[in-house]
C-alpha cells in the first residue's frame, strides 16, 4: 500500500504520524513518542533564534543563534499520562551557551512550555546521574516556570508556521 502524502502540512503528517505512534504503542512495539520531535524542535528553535540549525554531527549544540550563542534543543512529547518526574534526555556536553527545554502536547501538537536555561542554571538544578553519564531535567522543572528565560510565545508562534509548512521546505542552515 503507497499513500502519496507530499500534499499535505507538516501539521497533518504529524497527526497521521502521532495516530500511527498511538497504534504501534497500543500493539506493545514502540515504547516512546519522541522522534521526529527532536528535529522538528531544533528547526523552530532555529526560527526562534533567528539562526542556524548545526550540523548533525556537532556535539553539544543544535542550533548557532542570530548573536552566535550555541543553543542546545531539548524537547519532551507530554502525552496525560506524563509523570511530572520524567525527564528530558540526559546533557552530556557543555559545548553550549543556552539549553532551550521544550514541552510539547502530543494529543494538540502545540508547545506547552519552552525556556531557555543557562549552563548555570543546568548545572545547579539539573541532576547529574551516573548511569546515563550526564545532566538530567525533570518535566516538572521546566513546566513550572521558575527557571529560565521563557520562549513560549515566540516557540507556539514557530511550531505552528512550521506545522504549516507544505513540502518545499528551507531549512534554516548554512
Amino acid at each position: 500500500m503507497t499513500v502519496d502524502l507530499r500534499g499535505l502540512t507538516v501539521g497533518e503528517l504529524l497527526a497521521i504520524y502521532g495516530g500511527i505512534l498511538d497504534e504501534l504503542r497500543a500493539r506493545g512495539l514502540v515504547r516512546t513518542n519522541n522522534a521526529p520531535i527532536g528535529d522538528l524542535a531544533e528547526y523552530a528553535s532555529a526560527l526562534v533564534y533567528g539562526g542556524e540549525l548545526e550540523q548533525n554531527s556537532k556535539k553539544g549544540y543544535d542550533v548557532r543563534s542570530a548573536d552566535g550563542r550555541r543553543v542546545q534543543v531539548k524537547v519532551r512529547n507530554i502525552r496525560e499520562d506524563t509523570r511530572p518526574s520524567s525527564v528530558f534526555s540526559p546533557l552530556r556536553s557543555d559545548g553550549y551557551d543556552v539549553c532551550l527545554f521544550i514541552l510539547v502536547d502530543s494529543a494538540e501538537n502545540r508547545v506547552e512550555a519552552a525556556y531557555e536555561w543557562s549552563r548555570a542554571e543546568v548545572d545547579e538544578h539539573g541532576a547529574f546521574r551516573a548511569h546515563v553519564n550526564g545532566t538530567v531535567v525533570r518535566v516538572r522543572q521546566v513546566r513550572s516556570g521558575a527557571i529560565g528565560v521563557d520562549l513560549s510565545a515566540p516557540l507556539r508562534t514557530a511550531w505552528v508556521e512550521m506545522l504549516a509548512l507544505g513540502s518545499a521546505v528551507s531549512v534554516p542552515s548554512e
